[in-house]
């Protein structure tokens, strides 16, 4: 009566962490049915066909199993064993099944009644006939076995027989969790097959039969084992030498990445429980990658659920499981790294800003496939890390001696990606532009004007820049150069809008300590300027009547209160060469006119106009510059090349040694 109410204490502490492995039950009374059958081939030379035969019905309300065995049945062995827990049945470990002597508390946990019919043989081979519930109906003593008789039978073989009814709510519960899980036969088949994957390649004969609902199905070995290939390993752990072996199922579908190996104590599916066994591959061949060894069966826990060793001793079984895997899959591995290499280059090419973050030479000897996408992936995972620190960097002081983190390989990393997404950024505005200053479209059409695109494209407008706290520098006036990319607090930047009496763009310098100027830009069409070379009023005419306009009101023009007797003025006028040869050769053209340096068709004047009505003697000197969109887009172009050249690395300084200098002396 005590050792009943113990037990069943035991149960509940063993398996209250476990509620929802039910299949712990089916695990422990399977592999005892499967011990049976071994020990009685061994010990029966003429005994050639063990059978096991498992009927499952489950509905909405309760759950019976019924397993049967052709094994040795419940012999007085088994009995005297059966009555104590923690002891280790002496037949079971010679066969090296490990008994830990306490599996049968899982019926106790999950079933609410076990009925045990057995038919054993004797010395003198007679038949013996013993049947009891477990646990008992009665407060008798729990173990007490042979209080429930025997009787002879004149024929027939030895078997064990347990019915187990499962039918009340939190029992069920725990069992319908499983059965939901694994709901067909196909797939009940699978979890047999993997979890007494050892037992079932063990023995040609074997046969399970399974009754799932009313679906029949069979196991055999040579269903799952034609094709077997196994890597034998030694591993010195502890100080003493472990022989394992890894075997290699074939199965449908594909290795493909992080593929886990299924580790196996006791001849019984178990998990690591510091870490996990894996393999990194992509193959077309399918496998299961099964792992056994004595050193998991020493290591196992009392439920033979989890295999306790150490991370650094699955860190060597892992290493060495590695070494023999990569032999067998030797030609697989170096088709997947020339893959990866194709990959990495695309990469490259499609994401130069990226490219910094991937460490390219590692990723290139990696065993399974790199995908593209997975290169894009790692490198924003890494770029975000960057990014992250940087910015909570930024904020800190530095103090003397310390390196900035922007200084760092990994803010140069950050800087030079954001440098390759600025620079992509250029080229596209300038495929743009190239596109604008073409005077026919892909068909050989003549295309409509571009003087709003144009415009926009420059500087969108109605937009004002005040300085580099405006959050608005969307614009591309590095076009024309880069001192106009970043703007500081004293150099601002008005688009007009359409209809106003204005030039287009405004840019000015109000900086006290330097001298004030304004820059008056005018933008005319890709195709055709309205007024270039006209004799009423050319574009350089144009642009000085704009000069004489903002001397006169600069509050007017672009709110600047001004004194414009000190402002140094500046016009620049951007046409198709054409018009600008047009211009140049017009009687209203003032004066000679002086190439601009490197540039095939853009020229400048030093001009002046007149800001008091038509008095001639007051004048102020402008410079006029008139560039081509052709020059214009080429010059950025080899700007932009440069850029990315050297985002590339593809210069390089070579300071000059003294011994170098020494010997041209």
């Amino acid at each position: 009566m005590k050792q009943n109410s113990d037990s069943i204490n035991r149960a509940e502490k063993e398996y209250k962490n476990s509620r929802e492995k039910f299949w712990l039950l089916l695990r422990e009374v399977i592999s005892n049915s499967l011990h049976a059958l071994i020990i009685r081939k061994k010990n029966e030379s003429n005994f050639t066909q063990p059978e096991i035969t498992l009927d499952i019905v489950t509905n909405e309300d309760q759950c019976e199993i019924v397993l049967t065995d052709n094994g040795e049945g419940f012999t007085p062995l088994n009995a005297k064993y059966f009555n104590e827990l923690d002891l280790r049945n002496p037949e079971k470990e010679q066969n090296k099944f490990h008994p830990l002597g306490q599996g049968r508390l899982a019926l106790i946990y999950y079933a609410d009644s076990a009925l045990y019919e057995s038919v054993y043989k004797k010395s003198s081979n007679q038949l013996v006939k013993r049947s009891f519930t477990y646990p008992p109906a009665t407060e008798m003593d729990l173990f007490s076995i042979d209080a429930f008789g025997e009787e002879n039978i004149s024929y027939g073989d030895t078997y064990t027989k347990l019915t187990i009814k499962i039918d009340k709510q939190q029992t069920f519960g725990r069992a319908k969790t499983f059965f939901n899980k694994y709901s067909d036969i196909d797939k009940l088949k699978a979890w047999i097959i993997e979890t007494f994957f050892p037992f079932i390649t063990a023995d040609e004969q074997l046969v399970i039969k399974i009754n799932y609902n009313g679906t029949p199905t069979t196991i055999k070995k040579s269903d799952i084992d034609t094709e077997k290939m196994t890597l034998p390993f030694k591993v010195s752990l502890q100080d003493k030498e472990w022989s394992f072996k890894l075997w290699l199922i074939p199965k449908e579908g594909r290795l493909a990445g992080e593929n886990i190996v299924v580790c196996f104590a006791r001849n019984l599916k178990a998990d690591l429980i510091n870490g996990k066994i894996v393999y990194l591959i992509d193959s077309k061949e399918g496998y299961a990658l099964y792992l056994t060894s004595e050193y998991f069966d020493e290591n196992v826990d009392s439920k033979g659920e989890k295999i306790e060793i150490s991370s650094d001793d699955i860190t060597k079984i892992n290493n060495k499981l590695n070494e023999e895997l990569d032999k067998y899959f030797d030609s697989t591995i170096k088709q997947n790294q020339a893959a990866t290499k194709r990959n990495l280059s695309s990469f490259q090419k499609k994401y130069p800003s990226l490219d910094i973050f991937v460490q390219n030479e590692s990723i290139a000897e990696r065993k399974e496939i790199v995908s593209e996408s997975d290169l894009v992936k790692s490198a924003l995972e890494e770029k975000g890390r960057i990014e992250k620190r940087f910015w909570l960097e930024s904020g800190k002081e530095v103090k003397m001696g310390e390196e900035p983190y922007a200084d760092t390989e990994d803010g140069q990393k950050l800087l030079n990606s954001s440098l390759q997404v600025y620079v992509k950024h250029r080229e596209i505005v300038l495929k743009r532009l190239f596109q604008m200053i073409h005077q026919y479209d892909e068909d050989g059409n003549i295309k409509p004007e571009y003087e709003e695109e144009i415009h926009n494209l420059f500087l969108k407008r109605g937009v004002k820049l005040e300085g580099s706290k405006n959050i608005n520098h969307l614009h591309n006036l590095w076009i024309l150069d880069d001192k106009y990319t970043v703007f500081s607090n004293n150099f601002n930047a008005l688009s007009t809008t359409q209809g106003q009496a204005l030039s287009d763009i405004y840019i000015w310098a109000d900086d006290p300590e330097k001298t004030k100027e304004i820059l008056i830009v005018e933008l005319k069409s890709t195709t055709k300027a309205h007024n270039a070379g006209s004799k009423e009023e050319g574009m350089i005419a144009q642009v000085k009547r704009y000069a004489k306009s903002f001397y006169n009101d600069p509050r007017k023009h672009i709110n600047w209160n001004v004194n414009t007797n000190d402002v140094l003025y500046t016009g620049i006028i951007i046409a198709n060469k054409h018009d600008i040869q047009k211009e140049l050769t017009s009687d209203s053209a003032p004066g000679y006119s002086h190439k601009i340096p490197f540039l095939n068709d853009s020229y400048y004047f030093d001009d002046a106009f007149h800001p008091v009505g038509n008095n001639i003697s007051i004048k102020m000197n402008i410079r006029i510059e008139l560039y081509s969109f052709e020059d214009i887009h080429q010059l950025a172009k080899d700007r932009n090349d440069v850029f990315i050249k050297l985002l590339k690395n593809e210069y390089s300084i070579n300071p000059i040694e003294d011994k170098e200098i020494t010997s041209q002396e």
